[in-house]
């Protein structure tokens, strides 16, 4: 399998510290659920932002795309995006100017939930990782951090104050997985087994790759790829659920993306594949059906 460039993962240290720093010019945060739950299940992924250096173009792919909605929240360079689908809050975009060192302009940023954010960015910190962005507030969502796993992929923790969205299985559009490509997959389940209250369990090998899968509440919630590649960088890749994978394909590159991992009938019966957004932020696009369902997997 083909890899997305390096340089996709350049944004790290000055897009994610500015989740940090934006938070006194966002009065109020719109909530990850407007439907209180109440409900929290760690090691759950609920949330990922988009952080671009020109929202604009990111709005007009993504609603060419997926054909998601916008509600802006706050002006100018301190609003902040939120992204619906069908009405449901599903992410958001968070505009910064783009490092000089940079050879991307957009990354994406996963969140997982957990019951206590300084606990879990301890657990990070003690097993090698590192706290880029400390524990803090964001009202009317919840507490967030942002962390750097011993290999230097970067994911968010949060606690949402209304509690997580309904765990439901994801329409079209929507969040459906997310993977680790990590160098030493074994060693970085063992990473995130605490911080999610996992259960591993390997599972059959992706083309020639080892998967590790990572479960929480009874359901795998992510999965923990090894890298072919061990000069290329470890990522979190959220995937997205769509009901025509080819020609969600042809939409990507109408609308300016770039199809960079093809889909391939030796990976998940070619029913996935890796693109990067006129920006450079990479996503994965998953064809999902009622038999998938059945078997807990993309």
């Amino acid at each position: 399998m083909r890899h997305f460039p390096k340089g996709m993962l350049a944004l790290a240290g000055a897009a994610l510290l500015l989740i940090g720093g934006c938070t006194a010019a966002t009065p109020r945060w719109p909530a990850i659920s407007e439907l209180p739950t109440d409900v929290h299940l760690q090691g759950r992924w609920v949330w990922a932002d988009l952080i671009a250096d020109n929202v604009d173009i990111e709005k007009r792919f993504y609603g060419e795309v997926f054909g998601w909605q916008y509600e802006t929240y706050g002006t100018g360079k301190d609003a902040y995006t939120l992204i619906r689908v069908d009405g449901r809050p599903i992410a958001g975009i968070v505009s910064y100017d783009k490092p000089a060192d940079a050879d991307r302009s957009a990354r994406w940023l996963a969140f997982m939930s957990v019951p206590d954010l300084d606990h879990a960015a301890d657990q990070a910190a003690t097993s090698g990782g590192r706290v880029l962005v400390p524990p803090k507030n964001l009202a009317g969502r919840g507490a967030v951090a942002v962390l750097q796993d011993r290999e230097g992929a970067i994911f968010g923790v949060i606690h949402a104050t209304d509690g997580d969205p309904p765990d439901v299985l994801p329409s079209y559009n929507t969040w459906l997985w997310i993977e680790l490509w990590a160098k030493d997959s074994s060693l970085m389940a063992d990473f995130y087994r605490p911080i999610g209250a996992y259960t591993i369990e390997r599972q059959e090998d992706i083309g020639d790759r080892p998967e590790i899968r990572l479960v929480a509440g009874g359901y795998p919630r992510a999965a923990v790829l090894e890298l072919e590649r061990k000069d290329l960088p470890s990522t979190w890749l959220p995937y997205v659920r769509v009901k025509d994978l080819q020609q969600t394909l042809a939409r990507i590159e109408r609308a300016g993306g770039r199809v960079v991992v093809p889909p391939s009938p030796t990976v998940r019966n070619g029913k996935v594949a890796v693109f990067l957004d006129p920006l450079g932020a990479a996503l994965a696009v998953a064809q999902w059906t009622d038999e998938n369902n059945a078997e807990n997997k993309p």
